[in-house]
């Protein structure tokens, strides 16, 4: 018997995929639950949290030294301006915009490394065997709902919506993790790591320039009319200075730059990639178990 189309009932082609439908479903299921049960990916997952986690905090360690140096230097010059001679030395106010960026660099990696706590808060919630059992549970039981229709299409479409929740928080976080590194070890790290580098060369020149300023201080504590050639010292060391801080100033331009790249780095990996691959997963998820199609019967 044939319909007006000339096919069978139910060999057209919107009950072609009725065929493979069942038996993908089992495969995705068990798939799902097995991959839920073993614990490769959650050690995967902790070893590129760990290597995150390790990056802010020397990094954070790096800008709070960064921003002690800074403040010291400033200090010195504003207490050493009078006892110039002829000579006005402006480390201060060369290095002042760096010193903020700096500041709000210091709150960025602190947000960082906030983001990173909570992430592994859900790592550990994510790897807890009552998770595993749960998954386990609600992908069996909407397994049996969808391939026989005993309870209907709202028990169906309420399961899902739970295993849905269950799967994201067994899986969300792991896989973001593995991801974001892999986007960190191809595209970022390079920049973090000639960052950093330069970073720590600046600070150590901005902290050699104090070395000098703190002795004409000591020198300027007494009368620097007592002896001539005490005077010509203390000019001829201002000099040397005025020598250090221009070179301070060529430095403030790529402090300023690679703080920026620093920024950009650790706002990627702790804001905006872990949020869009969650929403990346969430959206497969969906397709994968056809949530779509639920919308669409409504």
């Amino acid at each position: 018997m044939t319909d007006q189309t000339g096919e069978k009932p139910g060999t057209g082609p919107e009950a072609r995929p009725a065929r493979w439908h069942k038996p993908a479903l089992v495969v995705l299921v068990v798939l799902m639950v097995a991959l839920s049960s073993v614990t490769s990916v959650d050690r995967v997952a902790e070893e590129d949290f760990e290597s995150l986690f390790h990056r802010a905090l020397i990094t954070f360690a790096l800008a709070r030294t960064l921003n002690g140096v800074i403040s010291v230097v400033q200090g010195t010059e504003l207490a050493l301006s009078p006892a110039g001679v002829g000579v006005t030395l402006t480390p201060g106010e060369v290095l002042d915009p760096v010193n903020d960026l700096v500041e709000r660099f210091s709150w960025i990696m602190l947000g960082a490394t906030l983001s990173l706590g909570v992430q592994q808060v859900m790592l550990d919630i994510g790897q807890w065997w009552g998770t595993r059992l749960v998954v386990a549970v609600l992908a069996l039981g909407w397994l049996a709902l969808r391939l026989w229709r005993g309870g209907g299409k709202a028990l169906e479409q309420t399961v899902l919506r739970a295993l849905i929740i269950a799967l994201f928080i067994r899986f969300a976080v792991p896989l973001a993790l593995i991801a974001n590194e892999a986007v960190y070890a191809q595209f970022l790290e390079s920049r973090y790591v000639e960052s950093t580098q330069v970073i720590e060369s600046a600070g150590s020149e901005i902290e050699a320039v104090n070395e000098p300023v703190a002795e004409l201080a000591e020198e300027g504590e007494g009368n620097v009319f007592d002896s001539l050639g005490r005077a010509w010292g203390s000019t001829r060391e201002s000099l040397n200075l005025k020598q250090r801080v221009a070179i301070i100033k060529a430095r403030a331009t790529e402090l300023v730059e690679h703080l920026i790249q620093l920024s950009v780095v650790f706002i990627l990996q702790t804001g905006i990639l872990p949020l869009a691959f969650l929403w990346l997963l969430i959206q497969v998820m969906k397709r994968a178990f056809g949530f779509s199609h639920y919308r669409r019967e409504k």
